[in-house]
This record gives C-alpha cells, structure tokens and sequence, in this order.
C-alpha cells in the first residue's frame, strides 16, 4: 500500500488496488465540519479537506469526474440524519456511481458506527475504495475492513470522551448551583445568573396563593377550581425574543400547576436531573421531544438546598411530594374520589389484610347507587370466591358516630380555628382583588399616557391607541364590577352574628354533618384526617362482624355490630324469630300484629333497612313453615266485641254476607286497629240469627248447574 501522509498531491506510485474499473467512475470528495464555530474559525481544516481534490487528479481522475460533497458543513457527524450529501453519497454508491471516497479521516465521514458500517457494506458490495491521508483501502478485503471499521469505532469512541468530558464540566457546575436554567414562574433569572424572587408582588401572591390552597386542600384539581372562581392568572416571563424578560399572564391549567408543586426551586433548592431523555422518544437529528417521568431525588444528579431565595420550607415540599403520590393511588392518604361510600381506601379485610375496594349496586326502585366494601383480592388475582362483601351504609354510619363523638370536647377549638381560617380566607382574596385592580387601574392609565403622547397630526397612530386605551378602561370597568359583586356576595368581614352561628355550630356537630350544605366530599375529607384505617371482620354464616378503627393519633376503638345479610338464617336470632312468630301465629295474631309486635320488641330484619310487616310475615311463614292461627282475641279486650271473620264463623255464613249486611245497615260495625269489629251480646245474637234465618244464602253456582 502507497502511503499519502504528507502533502495530498504528491503521489509515489499507483496503488496496486486501484484499476481502470475505479477511474471510469467517480472519486467523490466528502467534506464536513461539525459547526458553524469550527467552519468559521477552523479554516486550516477546511482547506485541508478541500485540498484531496488534488490528491484525486494525482490518483488518475480527471477533474469532471471528482464530485466534491461539501453542504454538510456545519453539521454534527454522530447521525445520518440530516446530512443531506452523506445521504447523496450512500445512493451514489448504491448505484454502482462511485469508484472512490476521499476524506481527511474516518470522523469526517461518520462518527457513528450504524452509519460508518452501512457505508463499508455498500462499498464492499460495489467495489467501491476509500482513501485517507493514511492510505487507500478496499472493503471487500478483510485487512482493509478490519482496519477500517477499528477507525470507525475509534471515531465513535473519541465522540463519547468528547461528550462525556462536556458533561462531566456541566455536572460539576451543577452540584456548585452554579450551572445557568431557566426559572419558572415566581422568579426572575437576572443579566448576572442570579435568581431572585419575581419583582412584580401579584406574580408572587398568585405562587403563594396556589401552595396555601394546596396544603389547606391537597388536591391539584381543587386548587384549580379555586384559582378559576377567583379569577387568577399565573404570570409567566418571556425566555426568547425581542420582549424577553416580559410579563405574560397565562390562563392556568392543571399542568401548570402540577409543576409548580413539584418544583424544589421553590423550596429554595438548586436541583439538576429531575427528568432523564428518553433515548427511544427521541428523533434523529433533533432535540428530545418527549422525556420519562420524574425521577425520585435520590437520583438526582444534584440537589444544593437553601442555594435560591424560597416560597415554602423543605419540610412542606416533602409533605407535598408524598401527598402528590399518594393522589395517585388508592390508599388512605390519596385525594377524596367521587361515589357515596365515606370511606373510601380507608377499610381493610381483617382476614386478608388488603385493603377493600367499593363497589356501587343501583336500586331497582329508586335507582340510587349504594355503596358495598369488598374483599375481592383473592377472586381477582387467584381465581378464588370472594372473601368479604359488607354493606357500605352499614359501616359508614357507625364510624361517623365514633367520629363525631372523637370530635365533641374539641368543638371549641374547632370554631376558633374555622375562624381564623375564615378570616385569613378573605383577607387572601382581598389582597388579591386589590392586586387585580391596581393592575388594571395600571394598565388603563399607561394606555392614556401613551395616547396622550402621540402627535394630534400621527391620526393613524392616535386611533390605534385610542382603542387601546378604550380596552383598558372595559377592562378596568369588567373587574371593577366584579369585585363589587364578590364583595355583596362574600362580605369581607365577619359579623357577630356569622361568630355565634359558627360557634353553634361547631357545638352541635351533627346537625353541622347532616346539614344539606355539608357534601360528600367534605364528609370524606374530615374522616380521612381523622383516620388512618379501618379494619372489618365477618363471622362465618351470621351477620356480626368486629370492627377496629384505627385513629392517626394512633388510638383503636373496637366495636361488634351487625351487617345487612340477604338471608335469614346468617343472623344467628333465625330459630328464636321463628319460634316467636309461631306464638304469636298460634294466640290469634294477625301478619300485620305480628309485625307490629317485632318491631316493638326490638327484632330487627335481615336487611336492618326496613321494618317488619304483614307481608314480609307471611313470606316468612311460607318459606318455613306455617301453623294453625288460634283464636284470634277479642278486639282490645272488650266485653262482647267480635271480629267480623269470628263473628261469620259463630252465625255460620260467609264473611262476605256479614260485609254486605254491614254494608246495608243491618249491622253496626266500626273498624279497630285496621280491622272491622262488632258489637253483639246474647239479644244481638238472637237477631242476627233470626235475620240469618230469614236470608238464607242462594243455592251456589254447582247446585244450580245440578239441577
């Protein structure tokens, strides 16, 4: 092989692999410098390159037939993409075009070995060579491919130490706090590098006002639909253009918000690598479009606390972080979710020890969905039957007691503190309003400078900004009524009277609970900072069950009480309400006294939603079993007074007959606890059956056939 060190065009002898089949084609020249920097100040190696021209006429080639390659300049080798003559050069040689390719080194041809090895394959496959200023090579031999892919890869390689050294500079810039980002909203990044807290005092109130909003609702969507019903905006300055530096108040959205919470620079921390690029979301040739979800911050590459002027404390961005995570879940501590179950995440299976999920079952009746808490990991990850299936409204009930109960001796305190939250409520929006208004009172003025200053000939300019200035002032009008009607709608200080209704009711904390005010979501809200996790326990085929609440403090409280069960024999009373219905049967009572008598008794039904009654009485005794009814008592006890039905029975006639002489008049009657009784001693029983005597009933249908 011929070596070409030194200078391009002197040529000793004609390389032994170089044949006429390579001069009838091209030599194409390939010319790349990675940015604008290194064309504009590197010029040595521009002309180096240029200068392999000549060293393709030393080599044989006529200068028509060297095609030089050179709109690449300015662009980074370590892709194809991008390179419109790399990409000219692969389909050059594909074609059977090329018989060889100059360059100064390996690097200026590609950096990375994808695109270098595609390179070789195609110049292997078409007889194609290239040559260096180390020599001239021939990829379809294995020396020359071993060699030239050992380059290739030792391209590759120094890229990375490159990349890697840059990186490794930033870094340690990084862990200083010293490494220049853009800040978010908030604060203000100064000609310096230094940050500060954003001059403008709204841009701020709007920043406090969404972490304030946060730790009183901790929940990104509430704090969302509080900045909407107040009108707020976040203020947002401008990173590039000709305004930048500007203030722009932007509509706020969920994600906005979100990023704020999250962001440590407002805990006055310096941090780098929240987000690692996703290497598979990334296009070729352009930045990262899409990146992966935060990190957790042990892996953030750096973390300098107390490093920028801070909102909040590092104590409360930590609780927020943990309450943005538990949002996302199911668990106890996460964000109150919609549906009527109150407690929600909160019920653990005493058996399994996972947590219940809630299910909702429409009524047919009046089509409202109730809640059921149900054990349902075994049958959903093993196939298994369900473990525990507990009425919602049951439970809830009973540790809304215990709740309001646990909160009765802290009544005082509670209304001095809802107070004070009242109070510091208005005066936040006040200040805010106020904001709003001397922005706009601002605004409006700085147009009818602006306009005042224009020269009265400039027409053209003069309205332009006279309808600026008309804006300003709609707009200073819009908000100025909307305060007035904020104001007459939440005045802005409490009154005595609005004191003592507090007062009362902080002290009659269930009518506070059952008001129609009072939502679900606030029901679930104040249970959940009450208690961390309710443990439930069934026992076998009855309807009693055990359950532990646990409080945050860290107190249990154990109750026994009974669930809603579909069947009557999982109650565990079902021999002694049967054998009482049967007493009661067997004394003359009727479906409707018998039920009467259990509910006065205290028996309750299977489902404990409603009450006994004659219809459930006879459901019952048909289902099992029923017995002979016994004479049936007189009506209240009282001295010759039938029932109509018994009264038949003595005469010897049909009930309907005694309802038809009733009907007429030949019988006085008057109905007793829902049912018709007669008054009849020893002469009314002669008349009636003398009266019984003189009607006789008709002969029936059957008889009359007979005949």
């Amino acid at each position: 092989m011929t070596t070409m060190a030194g200078s391009c065009t002197s040529i000793e002898a004609r390389p032994t692999k170089l044949s006429s089949r390579h001069l009838d084609r091209l030599a194409v020249v390939y010319i790349r410098q990675s940015s604008v920097y290194q064309v504009q100040h590197n010029q040595e190696s521009t002309r180096l390159q240029y200068s392999l021209e000549a060293m393709a006429r030393g080599l044989g080639w006529q200068a028509e037939r060297i095609l030089t390659l050179d709109e690449d300049l300015a662009t980074s080798g370590a892709s194809a993409a991008g390179r419109r003559d790399f990409q000219r050069l692969l389909a050059e040689v594909a074609l059977d075009h090329v018989g060889m390719i100059l360059g100064v080194e390996m690097s200026r041809i590609a950096r990375s070995n994808k695109d270098w090895h595609q390179l070789l394959e195609l110049c292997a496959r078409f007889g194609t060579l290239i040559a260096d200023l180390d020599g001239l090579y021939d990829p379809s031999q294995y020396n020359d491919r071993l060699l030239l892919g050992l380059k290739g890869t030792m391209s590759e390689a120094e890229l990375h130490i490159l990349r890697q050294r840059l990186l490794q500079g930033k870094l340690q810039k990084a862990r200083r706090g010293e490494l220049s980002k853009p800040v978010p909203s908030g604060y203000l990044l100064q000609a310096s590098g230094e940050v500060v807290l954003d001059p403008d005092e709204s841009v701020r109130a709007v920043v406090r006002f969404i972490f304030e909003q946060f730790e009183r609702l901790g929940n990104v969507r509430a704090v969302l639909c509080a900045m909407v019903e107040q009108g707020l905006q976040i203020g947002v300055r401008r990173r590039t253009g000709a305004d930048r530096g500007g203030l722009e108040w932007h509509r706020p959205h969920r994600g906005m918000v979100a990023n704020i919470l999250r962001n440590p620079i407002y805990a006055g921390a310096y941090v780098y690598g929240r987000r690692k690029t996703d290497p598979r979301r990334q296009q070729p040739g352009r930045r990262a479009t899409g990146r992966t979800p935060f990190v957790e911050p042990a892996d953030w590459q750096a973390c300098v606390r107390d490093r920028l002027p801070a909102y909040i404390s590092w104590e409360q961005f930590e609780r927020n972080q943990l309450r943005l995570k538990a949002n996302r879940t199911q668990a106890a501590s996460g964000a109150v979710r919609r549906g009527s179950a109150l407690l929600q995440g909160l019920v653990k299976c005493g058996r399994c020890n996972v947590r219940m999920s809630v299910q909702y079952a429409s009524c047919k009746k009046n089509g409202r969905l109730y809640p059921r808490y149900v054990c349902n990991d075994e049958s959903a990850h093993h196939g298994g039957r369900l473990c525990t299936s507990i009425s919602g409204p049951c439970v809830d009930r009973v540790v809304t007691a215990l709740a309001l109960s646990a909160l009765t001796p802290a009544a005082l305190e509670i209304s001095l503190r809802v107070r004070a939250d009242l109070e510091q409520q208005r005066a936040q929006q006040e200040a805010l309003w106020q904001q709003r208004l001397e922005r706009a009172r601002y605004e409006a003025e700085r147009a009818a400078r602006q306009y005042r200053s224009v020269e009265p000939e400039n027409r053209l300019v003069a309205r332009t900004l006279e309808r600026s200035w008309e804006d300003a002032l709609r707009a200073e009008r819009e908000l100025r009524e909307a305060y007035e009607r904020h104001s007459q709608q939440a005045p802005q200080h409490l009154t005595a009277e609005d004191f003592t209704a507090i007062r009362a009711l902080a002290t009659d904390l269930p009518a506070l609970w059952n008001a129609p005010t009072t939502t679900v979501i606030e029901h679930k809200t104040v249970l959940k900072l009450l208690i961390d996790h309710v443990i439930v326990t069934t026992e076998n085929d009855t309807s009693w069950m055990d359950l532990i609440v646990h409080w945050v403090g860290g107190h249990q409280t154990h109750q026994r009480i009974r669930r809603p069960v579909h069947d009557l024999g999982k109650t565990g009373d079902k021999d002694a309400l049967i054998a009482t219905i049967y007493d009661l049967r067997r004394k003359g009572l009727t479906a409707e006294q018998i039920a009467n008598k259990l509910n006065a008794d205290g028996w309750i039904t299977p489902t404990q939603q409603n009450k006994f009654n004659g219809r459930l009485i006879f459901a019952m005794l048909s289902r099992y079993g029923s017995v002979p009814r016994g004479p049936k008592p007189p009506p209240r006890n009282a001295e010759n007074a039938w029932w109509i039905a018994d009264l038949a029975r003595e005469l010897k006639m049909p009930v309907v007959t005694l309802h038809g002489w009733r009907r007429r008049g030949l019988v006085q009657a008057r109905r007793i606890d829902g049912q018709w009784a007669v008054t009849a001693d020893k002469v009314e029983l002669q008349r009636l059956r003398r009266l019984r005597r003189e009607h006789p009933p008709p002969p029936s249908r059957k008889a009359s056939k007979k005949m």
